[in-house]
């Protein structure tokens, strides 16, 4: 038997297997398919299940074939942000606006903005009010499209919706849930007080479960030609950041992690309900962990999409000069850097640009800032956690480059480690997927 992991990102559809002995199997990907309207960049669930179908339905037949029956899925997806609309058939009504895009305006009262956004329902929620967060995103689609609001029944994020399709039953990540200000996070329960102001009911939201929970069996029907052990299931995965770091964890131990991928996502995790005011402050999300009583803080820099802008504005895409400039010496002195915390701004802004500046010093005042900047969040995420950091692990396709390790370590003076996961956060799914499975089995001696 063989146990499946699924990876929903920005870019790229993953999957990955293990067998019944924990061994990894080849990764496979595709892109994950867009689609743009009215100037805007969509992901439509439908399409990414028609995809992860057919990859499925190929992995077993080739890259999974010797190993027999598929046993376990479990799904890692980009965060709650991008959910889409779905009628009671579970039909896609609107498609799911892309993390980094925004609609014009808020549709949302200046009084409701400014109490999804104070420290009152910080304590709450655990999260701060972004723009692409669910309460603006269903109250701009009330408002722009009064009819297919009319045909909503749940909001759902990717994992739930793939989840659905594989299983026939509504459920949602304890991991993912909160990131849509809904939830009170100690409870993991919709917020009363929150749907009323927002005039939504608690039914739109799926019924919320912690990672490694059964969510159901699988309908033989939907993977046409995978051959299923009795009784093979769909167990909760959550969001990526943490599905990644569970994998990590798994195989070195640590409190803090920093994972790039297109946003570079700080994690500390801590048995320490963190402080609330300081932590309002900061900006930092709090969310559920794979382990009951734990949180983790979060804190997210679109590291990642400045690196590919630089890429591809300064060297046409090619990444082995980008590198190259980055320890180049006597560069980038005099430059000023500032990412934009509001992001219908932009990605990040450059000053003092000086006549004769070259790539080099673009790149290295860049990365120094983002680098100095990722520190001072985690130290004061440690501080807030009540964690003493005493190493890092480092996970996603950056920093498996020496240079941008290297560069990381000059900056931030202490113990780094990178992650030999090539795929953190589908290994982790697909390790979540056999671990449920052999307890739901009582064969936990096999672990």
């Amino acid at each position: 038997m063989w146990f499946l992991g699924i990876d929903i990102g920005t870019t790229h559809i993953k999957i990955i297997g293990l067998d019944e002995e924990g061994a990894l199997l080849p990764v496979t990907k595709r892109r994950t398919p867009v689609i743009q309207r009215d100037g805007l960049i969509f992901h439509d669930a439908l399409a990414v299940w028609q995809e992860l179908v057919e990859l499925i339905v190929g992995y077993a037949r080739d890259e999974a074939r010797a190993c027999g029956p598929l046993a376990a899925i479990s799904i890692g997806t980009f965060g709650q942000e991008e959910s889409v609309a779905v009628n009671h058939r579970g039909e896609v009504v609107y498609p799911s606006l892309a993390w980094w895009e925004n609609t014009p305006g808020s549709p949302l009262a200046c009084d409701v903005r400014q109490w999804l956004d104070s420290q009152e329902h910080y304590a709450v929620s655990g999260m701060r009010l972004r723009s692409n967060q669910s309460p603006e995103r269903l109250s701009w689609l009330r408002q722009q499209y009064p009819d297919l609001w009319r045909q909503t029944a749940q909001w759902v994020d990717f994992g739930s919706y793939v989840m659905w399709q594989l299983t026939g039953e509504w459920r949602a990540s304890s991991s993912q849930a909160t990131h849509s200000q809904c939830i009170d996070l100690k409870s993991m329960r919709p917020h009363e007080p929150t749907l009323e102001k927002l005039g939504l009911g608690p039914q739109l939201f799926p019924a919320i479960l912690d990672t490694g929970a059964l969510c159901g069996e699988i309908c033989a029907r939907v993977l046409p030609g995978v051959v299923l052990c009795p009784g093979a299931s769909v167990f909760i995965g959550g969001h990526d950041q943490i599905v990644g770091a569970w994998a990590v964890q798994n195989r070195q131990p640590t409190h803090v992690f920093d994972s790039i991928g297109t946003s570079e996502y700080l994690m500390v995790l801590t048995p320490n309900f963190p402080d609330i005011p300081m932590a309002w402050q900061l900006g930092v999300d709090i969310e559920r962990t794979w382990q009951p009583g734990e949180y983790v803080m979060g804190c997210a820099t679109p590291s990642g999409k400045i690196v590919q802008t630089l890429v591809e504005l300064l060297y046409q895409g090619d990444y082995e000069r980008f590198f190259a400039d980055l320890h180049r010496e006597g560069a980038g002195a005099d430059i000023a850097v500032s990412v934009c915390e509001d992001e219908t701004r932009g990605l990040f802004s450059l000053h003092h640009l000086n006549a004769g500046i070259q790539p080099a010093g673009i790149i290295q005042a860049t990365l120094n800032h983002i680098a100095d900047r990722a520190w001072h969040l985690l130290s004061r995420m440690c501080e807030i956690g009540g964690i003493r950091p005493q190493e890092a692990v480092l996970m996603g396709s950056l920093f498996q480059r020496c240079e941008m390790l290297e560069h990381r370590k000059q900056r931030w003076r202490m113990p780094l480690f990178v992650s030999d996961l090539a795929e953190p956060v589908a290994t982790g799914a697909a390790m979540i997927a056999r671990e449920s499975w052999l307890i739901a089995t009582d064969r936990e001696a096999c672990l």
